[in-house]
């Protein structure tokens, strides 16, 4: 199983993202395939089927609020259930249900409302608010959800009830009808690309159905703004909103697959930093690996796991792509799994290593690639476990590569890894001080490791120092068996 989602996997969500946008372009450019069809009933129902399911993802993510305390997750509460209520006044106003049609300029506020409110709440739970606005808003959650819901309720039953009472005539406004355009496209825009992020980490699907229905939510504002009303473009701002949160459903129906219940997998949007998205990520093949290297040497995975927390922290600095972060985390958390074939004699050996033993240390990078050909749909792994042992002077090994012939990732492990090394308890040698460890970086810059990383390693070292190197961090490896 690969550490990315295969091409086939990744199809249907880009089908569901790039297929309605493409109709409704279509279909502007074509006007007469722009066909009517007005049907009020049609509305009612499609716009009551889009409320039914925020309904029910608005039930989970509540749920997941209070049991979680987690601002992330109350923030996606409240624009799953301000999507229902207000886009469910938006289906019961349909003229001639049970809000005449003098008054169906309700129905053109509450859709326009609904997409505007659910987009401010969304944005706003991707952004990383500081501890202490995290810690005032969870103490006050529960007022919180019950205040607004009881504002949505007030408010909806007023619409319903005393519809002339609501100023819909700001719907016909242009600062209204241009402001609520741009502030959609803007802040759900912001949610797409915040959340596509976590997906590229993680893999998680959650993060690629909140991304997916976040693009859908814009498109659908688009479609609102330019469709024609009972045409097909008009109705397929609709259809555009109903693909969307079905997708987020969808999202929580392959994490239940997987196990989880649609509770845990709304708190699984809550991680924020990079390395634990990463971690939450993790496929079959990755856990039972790093499982196996567990249990053949503790220390071997401790160190993998801290040489992976490095090397995201360096690759970060050096503005990698999430998803190269992702493949870098992967390879350097595995980069020794092919020292699992090395006996306990030679690899916990306290004296001086024979030549021939030497030799065989110096294998693991090849063998660990050949044990892990089949894990990575993609190579950048796969260059770290082979190449991290490289020197930007050409004297590494295996395969003597020099400069820039060697992956930028892996030139980024192998100062993670020495740095790591050196910081750890050996069976040879005790732990160095993080001045010494450091020197020797900066000392060996431009012959064993590339100026660049080296530069960003500086600029994180101090952070990765404070996470990764406590007291509880167990350094120490095993012992050879006698």
């Amino acid at each position: 199983m690969g550490s990315r989602r295969a091409l086939p996997q990744i199809l249907p969500w880009l089908g569901l993202t790039l297929a309605p946008g493409l109709t409704f372009l279509a279909l502007r450019v074509n006007g007469a395939f722009d066909f009517e069809a007005n049907s009020p009933d049609g509305h009612f129902y499609i716009v009551s089927l889009v409320a039914a399911i925020n309904v029910a993802l608005g039930v989970f993510a509540i749920a997941a609020a209070v049991r979680s305390a987690n601002v992330r997750v109350l923030l996606l509460a409240l624009s799953f259930v301000s999507m229902a209520m207000i886009f469910a006044v938006h289906g019961l106003s349909t003229p001639g249900f049970l809000v005449s049609e003098e008054h169906e300029l309700v129905t053109g506020l509450s859709s326009r409302l609904s997409t505007l409110v659910a987009a401010v709440f969304l944005a706003a739970s991707a952004i990383d608010f500081p501890d202490r606005i995290n810690q005032a808003i969870i103490r006050a959650r529960r007022p919180l959800l019950i205040g607004w819901l009881g504002t949505l309720s007030v408010t909806s039953t007023v619409a319903i009830v005393r519809p002339e009472t609501v100023p819909a005539a700001i719907v016909e406004e242009p600062i209204f009808i241009n402001g609520s355009l741009v502030a959609v496209v803007a802040l759900a825009g912001f949610a797409a690309h915040r959340y596509l992020q976590g997906f590229r980490r993680s893999g998680l699907p959650m993060y690629g159905a909140v991304a997916l229905g976040s693009v859908l939510i814009v498109q659908a504002q688009l479609g609102m703004q330019y469709g024609v009303k009972f045409h097909a473009t008009w109705w397929l701002y609709h259809v555009m909103l109903l693909i969307g949160f079905s997708g987020i459903v969808w999202g929580l129906f392959i994490e239940y697959a997987r196990g989880v219940s649609p509770v845990s997998a709304i708190e699984g949007l809550t991680l924020r930093d990079p390395i634990e998205q990463i971690q939450a990520g993790y496929t079959d093949s990755i856990t039972s690996l790093a499982a196996a290297l567990e249990a053949r040497d503790g220390y071997t995975l401790g160190h993998g796991e801290r040489v992976a927390g490095l090397a995201v922290l360096i690759g970060q600095e050096l503005n990698l792509a999430p998803d190269r972060l992702r493949a870098i985390y992967q390879g350097a958390l595995l980069h020794d799994v092919g020292k699992i074939g090395v006996p306990d004699r030679v690899l916990h050996k306290t004296g001086r290593l024979s030549d021939d033993e030497f030799d065989f240390i110096k294998g693991h990078p090849t063998r660990g690639e050949t044990m892990l050909k089949a894990a990575f749909d993609g190579p950048t792994e796969l260059a770290v476990i082979r190449h991290h042992h490289e020197r930007v002077d050409g004297t590494g090994y295996p395969d003597g590569l020099s400069g820039d012939d060697i992956p930028l990732e892996a030139r980024i492990a192998a100062v993670a890894d020495v740095y790591d090394a050196l910081r750890s308890a050996r069976s040879y040698r005790p732990a160095w001080t993080p001045d010494e460890a450091q020197h020797h970086i900066r000392e060996n810059t431009r012959t064993h490791f590339d100026p660049n990383c080296v530069k960003a390693f500086f600029a994180v070292v101090d952070q990765w120092e404070q996470r990764f190197s406590s007291p509880n961090t167990p350094y120490l490896e095993l012992r050879p068996s006698a």
